[in-house]
């Protein structure tokens, strides 16, 4: 009987991963840049957000059905690729702000204001607009030729925003990481769309692509054969080297690349090898194992685990358990880079340990049976 557990969710077939907007932490841009680099990655909502689809594309090389991959030899790698389809709420983008008509009634009302201020405190605005009644004074500056939108109640004003709270505030430098590759992406504070036309586009960094991709892949969990077997239950025994290899689609690498607009990102994660565990059981493991075949030595398996005591007190199977933990890393066509979340696949085996009292005496090598 074999009962999976598996770390991450999955990769095959049509995965749609949907983050809500939740109560905004509204974080907007109060630069004065003046550059006009607009880009983008998908096609938005109104409001300039909405939700970004992404393809992502894994391929897997696993240690077949020789083990192999890393344990020393004698294993028949082979690979297989799928993809899906990811949907990203972005963390930056151009959000929907006042009309014409609205933002410059606005700033000819803060001008008015700062122009008061300054008269009573006889303050002169600095170049670099600290103060606030220096940068009302200058706020119009941050809308370009918003006087010739004065008139227009239809057309907005979008303005940069970040929404803060898709990441956890214990670790504020991701979310200013995310905000300044935004801002370096996108110079303009504030942009102007004509009623009717498409809101500028979501933004994806580098990132946030990698990390949303990487948890789109679902890895397989591992699959192994063990050596020997003996009777119709096909137990190992105590006190000899069980040997253990992995199977079927266990991989040892995984590689998934995901693209959104002009930004590609390429996860590539690995694996040392098995992870064994069990009740009273001592295991030994480097890599993914070599399969036992008739002629090989004892002692010449890199992945062996030994049992002091047979399943007959856990009713009759003993627990394997077996994991495979990959560390991954990632770079971006945007420069960015570093690494993503482990992951630990795993999957338990019930296996029959028994005692052969006969064993010293038997000329039959028990791992031919």
């Amino acid at each position: 009987m074999l009962s999976t557990r598996i770390a991450r969710a999955g990769l095959t077939g049509l995965l749609l991963l949907s983050l809500g907007m939740p109560a905004p932490e509204v974080l907007a841009d109060t630069s004065n840049n003046a550059s006009s680099d607009v880009s983008g990655s998908a096609q938005g909502t109104g409001d300039g957000g909405g939700q970004v689809s992404i393809s992502v594309e894994s391929s897997v090389t696993t240690a077949g059905s020789g083990g192999g991959g890393g344990g020393g030899g004698g294993g028949v790698t082979s690979s297989s690729s799928s993809s899906t389809e990811v949907t990203v709420k972005p963390v930056c983008y151009y959000k929907a702000g006042k009309t014409g008509a609205e933002q410059a009634s606005q700033i000819d009302k803060n001008k008015a204001v700062a122009a008061e201020r300054q008269k009573k405190q006889n303050q002169k605005p600095t170049k670099n607009g600290s103060g606030r009644p220096s940068y009302i004074l200058k706020s119009g500056n941050t809308y370009p030729d918003y006087e010739s939108h004065r008139d227009d109640t239809q057309g907005r004003w979008y303005f940069r925003y970040c929404d803060g709270s898709f990441y956890d505030p214990k670790n504020p430098e991701e979310f200013n990481n995310e905000r300044k590759a935004f801002f370096e992406a996108n110079r303009d504070q504030n942009i102007w769309v004509p009623a009717g036309q498409q809101a500028p586009r979501p933004y994806i960094s580098g990132t946030r692509l990698a990390k949303v991709a990487w948890e789109a892949v679902k890895i397989p969990a591992p699959t192994v054969e063990t050596n020997p077997k003996v009777g119709a239950q096909g137990a190992t025994l105590v006190g000899m080297d069980t040997w253990v290899w992995a199977t079927g689609s266990t991989p040892t690498s995984v590689t998934a690349r995901a693209t959104a607009g002009s930004t590609t990102a390429t996860i590539t994660a690995g694996s040392s090898g098995l992870q064994l565990s069990a009740p009273d059981g001592k295991a030994s493991c480097t890599g993914f194992g070599i399969a036992w075949h008739q002629g090989m030595p004892e002692g010449s398996s890199p992945c062996t685990i030994s049992f002091n005591r047979s399943s007959a007190h856990l009713g009759g199977t003993t627990p394997l358990t077996v994991s495979v933990a990959y560390s991954a890393t990632y770079t971006a066509t945007d420069g960015s880079g570093g690494d993503l979340p482990a992951v630990t696949a795993t999957n338990t085996i019930n296996l029959p340990v028994a005692e052969v009292q006969t064993l010293t005496t038997n000329s039959k090598n028990p791992r031919q049976n």
